[in-house]
């Protein structure tokens, strides 16, 4: 499944400018009526095409008949986009006067190797929607996201609900299977840093990309080290308008802005939180176990030089740091005091061209370091001092030499070093330095106007075990009509964590086969999807004793997802259902048989409604229902082992965005509105009680409902400002 996030529906376009506060300041009291008939080329009318004012919040959407008319109150010269699923975009830069009775002719876009994508278990084909095309603006205000990337991503089929930690779970794979990538360009540490039993968000707001491509197995050959999903993000070529701007959130205040000239941009934003008054304020009983609450500093930068049309540097550095001091009340044992500090750095330059040939060239180098310093981490008066750093460097080139046949091909180079500082009782310290070597090629042949085939190979050698593989790839589309059939299977590898191989530096890499098959149809705007997958997994880590692993484990993941989207039904409307079956078994870890993983749940489904009526409310409203079945738990009082099972899982979420002025965008978001304490699993103790019984706790969010609100304001003169100051 592959969810590529790019501007699809008028409201999305309408909402992003809305939310992003890049909008010109709208002239009150003034209006101009914009009119016109959309058609293709062949005379016949465009349907539900999407008539905006770019860089503003007036659209609208054609008729049956392709005919549009709205009135706007903006004036001067503008530009009017028009853009419709299966056509090339149209712009039109003209005085706002003369935009009246037009005809607009959408050029179809032909079904030729460029515009493939074969990722996915699917084949996407540009101009067409995804199953799951959202932008930004549906990233952040979706009920349920909290403004939160990964937290949207879970919404969608194959991904389950998250465990306390709120890291990605994407069919039957554990956290650490999922991968994240900035302009092709890896992660090391995607998430931010946070308590026990708090769910953690992305270090990253969506509003920092202008596309994001969720590819949950079946993934590129390009990508490495990840065997459920990759998350590749994309950052915007250009910056056209200085802006400057300010926001504030019950939990933090930002600021920041862009330079903008010619043929390049200098962006900047920086924001400070403190959980202190929001803990005080919604769970005062746990005032006394904050001896210092949550505080974080963050700075973002980036650079974006243009010289030529086809030629992007760009260069995107973070910094962030967490810190906190909380008494920690195990569930059985000694209270103990956890004093937490974390710095996180990332930076990345890439460098995109296209020569006169048609050869696109792409170079980048990253460097990601993650230090952690806990004093009591896990025992009373335990330290931990953990040190990662990685530094990717990468390149690639590739070129559609006929209508009948595309070539790419790339090499990179991942340097890793892990370092471990463990004081207590005994001194554990340690040290992981390494290096993984890749280069891959991609075949795509357009064999029939309707038929596609990639073929693909990853050849990768990892230094710490001596390991050498080639990871073949077959993917095969077929569109009928309104249908598109699809096929994926390939072989995927990782190397196991670096906790694992802290105590076995030789351990395998982990591998599995992945075959994929689905059926996607769209429609107007209605949109369907069933696909099924299964995973084989081989060489999984299994405890041979205490603290000792071995690479001989193995399991499955099997499944089906279901996927609808609808935006007819009703005026205003937009509604959407998803619902995933995992039947997942693993010999793994410290599991002495196959059984069902702790973190699988079987049953996801999920609803999110919108409501959405800029004209006449100037505001968007969301709901969200989410339930998730048991989790599996062993119970050591005689039962079979992991046959236990947690209660049911429901969330139901809410948020609203309000337009309040043209310089002010008001945020509110509620989570788990009903308060119901859902239960991810149970600690039990280890000893037993006097009656010989195993007494347990459950394991809950230390927090179980989240509060959001927002305020975003422009203080720009001639934009407004934009919510990541990017």
């Amino acid at each position: 499944m592959k969810c590529v996030i790019h501007n699809k529906q008028m409201n999305s376009k309408m909402l992003f400018t809305m939310l992003s506060l890049i909008s010109p300041l709208l002239v009150v009291g003034q209006t101009t009526i914009i009119s016109g008939r959309v058609i293709d080329a062949r005379h016949n009318p465009v349907s539900y095409a999407n008539i905006y004012i770019v860089n503003s919040v007036e659209g609208t959407s054609s008729d049956d008949d392709g005919n549009f008319r709205f009135e706007t109150s903006s004036t001067g010269v503008k530009q009017l986009a028009v853009s419709m699923i299966g056509y090339e975009d149209y712009l039109l830069e003209e005085d706002m006067t003369k935009m009246h009775a037009l005809t607009i002719m959408l050029k179809e876009i032909p079904l030729h190797l460029d515009e493939v994508v074969v990722q996915v278990g699917s084949f996407i084909i540009k101009g067409t929607s995804s199953i799951e095309n959202k932008g930004s603006v549906d990233v952040a205000t979706t009920a349920g996201s909290e403004g939160d990337l990964f937290k949207a991503l879970t919404l969608l089929p194959g991904a389950q609900a998250t465990g306390t930690d709120g890291r990605l779970l994407i069919r039957g794979g554990n956290s650490s299977e999922s991968q994240t990538y900035i302009d092709d360009m890896h992660v090391l540490s995607p998430y931010g840093a946070t308590s026990p039993h708090q769910q953690a968000r992305s270090r990253y707001s969506p509003f920092f990309f202008s596309g994001v491509n969720f590819s949950m197995g079946g993934f590129s050959s390009e990508y490495s080290q990840s065997l459920s999903s990759v998350l590749p993000l994309y950052t915007r070529d250009e910056a056209k308008e200085s802006k400057v701007g300010l926001s504030l959130m019950n939990v933090s205040v930002g600021g920041g802005g862009t330079k903008a000239w010619k043929k390049a941009s200098l962006s900047f934003n920086s924001d400070y939180g403190n959980m202190d008054s929001y803990n005080r304020l919604f769970y005062p009983e746990q005032n006394n176990s904050w001896k210092e609450p949550v505080r974080f500093w963050s700075l973002q930068k980036q650079f974006r030089y243009s010289p030529k049309e086809n030629t992007h540097f760009k260069t995107f550095f973070t910094f962030d740091r967490t810190i906190f001091n909380q008494i920690q009340t195990p569930s059985y044992g000694e209270n103990r005091e956890m004093d937490f500090a974390e710095n996180n750095l990332y930076l990345n330059s890439t460098f995109r061209t296209r020569g006169r040939t048609g050869m696109k060239y792409f170079a980048g180098i990253a460097y990601a370091r993650n230090r952690r310093h806990i004093a009591g981490a896990q025992l009373p008066d335990d330290l931990l001092k953990e040190q990662e750093s990685e530094l990717h460097v990468k390149a690639k080139a590739g070129k559609r030499f006929t209508d009948l046949y595309k070539l790419e091909f790339g090499v990179e180079s991942v340097v890793k070093q892990y370092r471990m500082d463990y004081q207590s009782n005994d001194h554990f310290t340690p040290e992981l330095k390494h290096h993984i070597t890749g280069l891959y090629l991609s075949n795509d042949f357009n064999i029939l106007d309707n038929l596609l085939l990639n073929a693909s190979v990853r050849g990768e050698k990892t230094s710490l075990n001596d390991d050498f593989a080639l990871l073949p790839r077959i993917a095969v589309s077929y569109k009928l009509s309104d249908f598109v059939f699809s096929g994926v299977a390939g072989r995927y590898q990782q190397l196991s964590d670096k906790e694992y191989l802290a105590y076995n530096p030789t351990l395998s890499n982990v591998r599995n086969l992945q075959y994929q098959a689905g059926i996607y149809y769209q429609k107007k705007q209605k949109i369907f999807r069933v696909e099924a997958y299964y995973k084989d997994y081989e060489k999984l880590p299994v405890m041979s004793d205490q603290q000792h692993y071995l690479s001989e484990g193995y399991g499955y993941s099997r499944g089906i997802d279901l996927f609808f989207n609808d935006q007819l039904l009703l005026n205003h409307w937009d509604y959407t259902v998803s619902y995933t079956f995992n039947d997942s078994r693993r010999k793994y870890l410290h599991y002495p048989t196959l059984v069902q993983p702790h973190y699988v749940t079987r049953h996801n489904a999920s609803v999110s409604i919108r409501y959405t009526n800029l004209e006449v409310l100037r505001s968007m409203i969301s709901i969200s229902q989410r339930y998730a079945s048991g989790r599996p738990y062993h119970n050591p009082n005689g039962e079979l082992y992991m046959s236990g099972r947690t209660p049911e899982l429901y969330t139901t979420d809410i948020s609203l965005t309000i337009l309040a002025h043209r310089k002010l965008i008001i945020y509110l978001s509620a989570s788990n509105i009903f308060h119901r304490l859902n239960i991810y699993g149970y600690d039990y103790n280890t000893q037993p009680n006097r009656e010989g019984i195993y007494e347990r706790k459950s394991i809950m969010l230390a927090q179980p409902q989240n509060f959001y609100v927002g305020f975003f304001l422009t203080l720009g003169r001639n934009v407004a400002y934009e919510a990541t100051h990017f």
